[in-house]
């Protein structure tokens, strides 16, 4: 390689490091740009208010998986059917009622699980009811997760909730609800929920379940994190659990091109809780079944059998946090000095 070019090479590298951080969180739509995947019939598979790329993933709430080959227009996808996804065996579920109504386990330090969640977009909300789809700082999101924290305690779990303001809702929030996730981290809860709600038509997430008005809910996993496969393990767990507890309620599995800070923990989930489009009080219904549902999703093993008695695997904590943003600052120090040594050898070398 020619060496002028080399510092070129070095800062274009270095620069891709830092700002993984901000590419790797997925950009969203504003409500109503949403994009629409269709298979290879022209059929409606879903739609989003994320940005799609190739290579996201769609498991449907049948369990029909998607994946999406081609950008074909500003707000279409298409995607090819890959067969049914295979569900965790909860067989036994289906035999044992019990299960279905278990109380909040007790893991092997004798506590409850701790059950942490937080806002990424804290302006979020449901025109319906709020009048508008983003309220800065405030918006509806805060009641449905209010909703989904009271259903948590009323059942035993102990909940760190944290209503930190990520504003403004840009390709940044991530990075800034970041700084949240891992403060609510440092207590190594079982589970971290970061709520949203999306943004597309309400025939998306409106819904009845057992008989009541209430929105689906789909759970978002990031394909660009280490613990992914973990990540997804946990959803699937997650989704087929509340097929056999709550039929109708889930909304499926989305797999983006983001990170949503899932690198920080294996049981990190984002769940989308309906649309800016349906009602605030039918997607806070949602978000207490919701809860609901986790009693047993965490108090059985991966079989769906026996009690769990291992935490989830220990996080990032905040020095781990520090340490890397100080090795990229260094390696970034490091690597403009040599760019600038190279520029000013060169330039003496013309001379």
């Amino acid at each position: 390689m020619n060496k002028r070019y080399l510092p070129i090479v070095i800062l274009t590298l270095l620069f891709t490091l830092l700002a993984g951080g901000v590419w790797a969180s997925h950009t969203e739509r504003a409500g109503g740009q949403h994009f629409t995947l269709l298979d290879e019939q022209n059929k409606v598979v879903h739609q989003t208010g994320f940005e799609v790329y190739p290579g996201d993933i769609y498991i449907a709430a049948d369990n029909s998986r998607y994946r999406v080959v081609e950008i074909i227009s500003d707000n279409t996808a298409r995607c090819v059917y890959q067969g049914k996804e295979t569900m965790p065996d909860i067989a036994d579920l289906e035999t044992d009622a019990s299960l279905l109504n278990r109380e909040v386990p007790v893991v092997k330090t004798g506590q409850k699980p701790t059950i942490a969640v937080y806002h990424t977009h804290s302006d979020e909300s449901y025109v319906p009811t709020d009048g508008k789809e983003s309220i800065n700082g405030n918006g509806g999101i805060y009641d449905v997760g209010e909703a989904m924290v009271n259903k948590f305690r009323e059942m035993g779990f102990k909940v760190d909730y944290n209503k930190a303001n990520h504003n403004p809702h840009d390709i940044n929030a991530y990075n800034r609800s970041r700084k949240t996730a891992a403060s609510l981290l440092k207590d190594q809860p079982d589970v971290i929920l970061d709520v949203h709600r999306d943004a597309v038509p309400p025939d998306q997430y409106q819904t009845k379940v057992k008989g009541q008005e209430v929105t689906k809910i789909k759970l978002v996993v990031g394909r660009s994190n280490p613990n992914m496969k973990t990540n997804l393990e946990f959803a699937k767990k997650i989704k087929a659990v509340m097929d056999k507890k709550e039929p109708g309620l889930s909304n499926g599995i989305y797999m983006g091109k983001g990170s949503y800070n899932q690198d920080l923990s294996p049981r990190a989930m984002l769940i989308e809780i309906g649309s800016h489009t349906n009602p605030k009080q039918d997607a806070e219904k949602a978000a207490a079944l919701f809860a609901d549902v986790l009693p047993t999703v965490i108090g059985a093993s991966a079989a769906g059998t026996g009690t769990s008695t291992e935490p989830a695997a220990k996080p990032m904590t905040g020095d781990d946090q520090k340490a890397g943003s100080t090795l990229l600052i260094i390696l970034v120090v490091v690597g403009a000095a040599i760019g600038i040594f190279y520029l000013i050898n060169r330039g003496s070398t013309q001379k």
